[in-house]
């Protein structure tokens, strides 16, 4: 089964658009993600899926958001692979700061 990783934008910043990570994973299980694991109060997500269409995956995860907060997210999903050739081929490895993990 295909494994993503989410990205939500602007949730936990400052006092706005509060999301806990444990509501957020009983969200994604209930829409019918699989192995659902959160990061911190980052609002970043690793899951699975069955669906395989990153927009409809996208879509679901805004509209359960809307419908659950009231509020609109803005949310990016990758496919694990998709984010290893994305370190891979990081342009700037040694920069400082800009270590990835």
């Amino acid at each position: 089964m295909p494994q993503y990783i989410a990205l939500l934008r602007g949730i936990n910043v400052s006092g706005h658009k509060i999301i806990k990570m444990a509501e957020l994973k009983e969200l994604l299980m209930s829409i019918g993600f699989r192995n659902v694991q959160t990061y911190i109060q980052s609002g970043n997500v690793v899951f699975e899926s069955d669906d395989t269409s990153i927009p409809d995956l996208e879509l679901s995860i805004m509209s359960g958001i809307a419908g659950k907060y009231g509020f609109d997210v803005e949310v990016m999903v990758r496919t694990v692979n998709e984010f290893s050739r994305i370190i891979e081929t990081n342009p700037f490895p040694d920069a400082e700061g800009t270590s990835c993990i």
